[in-house]
């Protein structure tokens, strides 16, 4: 059969990408070869792309996914119950897209494909930002160590909790709408997209509390080694700066609308002097950038994304011509990270975030009232649905087996339920963990189902 016109333009959509995209891009034809197009064959109708490359498809599954569409009730900060203007998480992940495909269209690589990893990058959340995470995170490696789970020896990453490791399960197993295609659950997303989500994750440190958070910990189970512990593509280190950057932003936006931050606070640091000497140099005019209230936010944030992006994208190319990566194969062999700020902007945020966000506004006590709340609705229902996983509707059960089948033999496995549970409460968004945590402890004449 004659490709259709579809097809046809699909296939120029390609050649345009190997015709205009630098060499270290990524590039649809030439990485479907190199890796098989996705995890799982798709039918005739999936499988004839028209109109789109495999990176639009995978953006497109995202932004139509139920994962995707709970992401306007999952927060950051504060919790969906004190004021509608905190930042949340769907808001986030379009801020996020926002820079990342700015600075992928100035380094000339697959701006679509940065895309597709930016609107999935937070798919993984738990209700309530990182407070549930953190709750998430201690559960489950209590809950290993009760049942002499090893973790050498599970294919999935049940011994922890962190959002970036939890965004590929949803993308590879938890979302159910691509089974009429491929006959499993999950999205059937590129490697190239679902590596991108995983290594959005930030560079720690170790830790064995939390054995998920870094890349290296991430790796271990069976089915995550195809990844690697590099630094990802050159699409995927873009949305790693982009997150970065997007909460900066936010979590000072939030900080001075709560009061937790003050303007002063802020003017008086490093961080405040190092942006003025950029935008001078980038603007070369008499310009300057000014933080004198809480209505002068807006004209801040401007100044300090056009500051920040700029200087990514200079320190980028610099690394780009000094180290003149041929292949994308060696971009992801490389150990260190190329699309990020120059020293001095990088310590300066560091210091600013561990000073001013970490130290002060996430120890005030509003916000750790707020996480202290958050962590006990996540606890409490966790304990619910796993002494009595009966409360977890069948339909869901049901899935759940299936989904993870090659993992449990059977649903009485201690390892399922925890799957089970886990994936459960870290899909919920914060209003309905709230209403079922009403639902399941509160006394009432009425019971809402």
């Amino acid at each position: 059969m004659a490709p259709s016109k579809g097809e046809r333009f699909t296939d120029r959509l390609e050649q345009l990408e190997e015709e205009n995209l630098e060499q270290y891009a990524l590039k649809s034809r030439s990485r479907r070869v190199q890796l098989g197009p996705r995890l799982f064959r798709e039918g005739k109708v999936g499988a004839r792309l028209e109109y789109r490359t495999e990176y639009h498809r995978d953006r497109d599954r995202i932004v139509w996914s139920k994962s995707f569409k709970r992401l306007q009730n999952k927060t950051q900060v504060f919790p969906h119950y004190v004021e509608d203007h905190y930042k949340r998480r769907l808001t986030h992940s379009l801020e996020v897209t926002q820079i990342a495909t700015t600075v992928a269209r100035a380094l000339r690589i697959n701006e679509v494909a940065t895309e597709a990893i930016a609107r999935g990058h937070d798919l993984g959340h738990t209700p309530f930002g990182h407070a549930g995470e953190e709750a998430l995170n201690e559960i489950l490696k209590d809950k290993c160590k009760d049942h002499n789970i090893d973790p050498a020896k599970c294919p999935v990453p049940i011994f922890g909790f962190d959002h970036c490791v939890h965004a590929i399960e949803v993308v590879s197993r938890i979302e159910q709408e691509y089974g009429h295609e491929t006959g499993h659950g999950g999205l059937n997303l590129t490697f190239d997209v679902r590596d991108g989500i995983l290594k959005h994750m930030f560079d720690r440190n170790p830790d064995p509390e939390k054995p998920l958070s870094t890349v290296s910990g991430a790796v271990k189970p069976q089915e995550y080694r195809v990844f690697g512990d590099n630094k990802g593509s050159l699409e995927a280190q873009c949305v790693y700066f982009a997150d970065k950057l997007a909460y900066l932003l936010g979590d000072i936006e939030d900080g001075l609308r709560s009061d937790i931050l003050r303007c002063p606070d802020i003017r008086k640091e490093d961080f405040y002097d190092a942006l003025q000497d950029y935008y001078a140099k980038y603007r070369k005019k008499a310009s300057k950038i000014e933080l004198v209230s809480k209505d002068s936010f807006p004209g801040f944030r401007s100044k300090v994304l056009t500051v920040l992006i700029l200087d990514c994208i200079d320190n980028a190319l610099a690394n780009l011509r000094r180290h003149a990566f041929p292949t994308v194969q060696d971009v992801l062999s490389h150990r260190k990270r190329i699309v990020w700020v120059g020293d001095r902007l990088a310590k300066a945020i560091r210091d600013f975030y561990d000073k001013w966000v970490v130290r002060h506004m996430f120890v005030h006590n509003d916000v750790v009232a707020c996480a202290f709340k958050a962590k006990n609705i996540v606890r409490d229902l966790f304990d619910a649905y796993y002494g009595n996983e009966r409360l977890i509707n069948e339909h869901y059960r049901q899935h759940c087996k299936e989904a993870y089948k090659d993992v449990c033999k059977s649903d009485s496995d201690p390892v399922f339920r925890l799957i089970l549970v886990r994936n459960y409460v870290a899909g919920m968004t914060d209003s309905y963990a709230t209403q079922q945590h009403a639902r399941l402890f509160m006394s009432s004449e009425r019971i809402s189902v």
